[in-house]
């Protein structure tokens, strides 16, 4: 939440963060906040994927500024939508005046008006300001909002958790089911070839079973590779991309036109085990990584429930 530190006369400003895979991808973020003008501390936690930047409140469009670098940086901040039902508008102006009430409010990103449905439409950052707040500036405004309950939000919070958690879970098991046969056909060749399977062949299923996985479940790893890159810099997403796209085309080489890399008296193999399994273990990693987040959200939303 909103405060300050008197000693400096400074405010705070919490903005969670979402995109971060690593250490490094924090460091990133507290460097890029750092270097705005008008900052005086900016402070990253990977864990609770949170920064904290402490600033000049004369710099009353810092806000949006620092909201603006983190996505100049590849990641995002995560915000809330809410629709807010107003009676009491009449006009044009009234639309004017709610709007610029919301606007204003701290925490605030962004707000229209319908005036024909009555309803505003705000985003707004969870850590940051609260329905109540919004009902107050509105209120505060001369109009009046119809009940939003909060647990709403608290609901979307947690289905959110859930969509990720099963998407990770998804593609975790969908790649482990194929990870399974690649493996078999990997080790399996000496058996394979007594059976009738040549090594060509058994290279073309191993293509067949790998591409899912490399293209499917680690697509992330390559959205955030472009992101790392489109901003000039690395992170782990970079290095998961780069290694198993390395593995992947080579063994696609070694596949259909071996002769590009036969060197006498050596025969060509594959390495899609190689890349299907990193992508796999990663995939499981971050899994348990957000399970456990979410269970940390979880608890510390009960403990400030306990509190008077």
């Amino acid at each position: 939440m909103e405060s300050k530190d008197s000693s400096k006369n400074l405010e705070r400003l919490d903005l969670p963060i979402t995109g971060m895979s690593c250490a490094a991808c924090a460091a990133r973020i507290e460097k890029g906040l750092g270097s705005v003008e008008g900052v005086a501390q900016a402070n990253v936690n990977f864990a609770a994927e949170k920064a904290t930047v402490f600033f000049d409140p004369a710099r009353t469009d810092l806000p949006h500024l620092l909201i603006d670098k983190v996505k100049d940086l590849g990641y995002e901040v995560r915000v809330e939508k809410v629709l807010l039902p107003i009676q009491g508008m009449s006009c044009a102006s009234c639309v004017s005046k709610v709007e610029k009430a919301l606007r204003s409010t701290r925490g605030v990103t962004g707000a229209s008006v319908n005036f024909a449905t009555e309803r505003a439409s705000v985003e707004y950052l969870p850590e940051e300001v609260t329905l109540r707040d919004l009902k107050r500036a509105v209120e505060d405004a001369g109009y009046e909002v119809l009940e939003v309950e909060e647990e709403d939000i608290v609901e979307k919070e947690r289905l959110a958790r859930e969509r990720e958690l099963s998407r990770l879970k998804w593609k975790f098991i969908t790649g482990l089911l194929l990870l399974v046969p690649i493996l078999f056909f990997m080790w399996g060749a000496s058996f394979l070839e007594r059976i009738g399977i040549s090594r060509r062949i058994d290279f073309f299923i191993q293509f067949l079973l790998a591409t899912p996985v490399q293209f499917w479940a680690g697509w992330q790893f390559y959205s955030g590779f472009w992101r790392a890159a489109k901003n000039r810099t690395s992170d782990m997403n970079t290095l998961i991309a780069v290694g198993t796209s390395a593995a992947y085309i080579y063994s696609l080489i070694a596949t259909f036109v071996p002769h590009w890399i036969t060197v006498k008296g050596f025969m060509v193999d594959v390495y899609f085990d190689t890349s299907a399994a990193i992508i796999v273990l990663i995939l499981l990693g971050r899994f348990l990584e957000a399970r456990a987040k979410g269970r940390t959200s979880e608890a510390i939303k009960k403990l400030m429930g306990l509190q008077p």
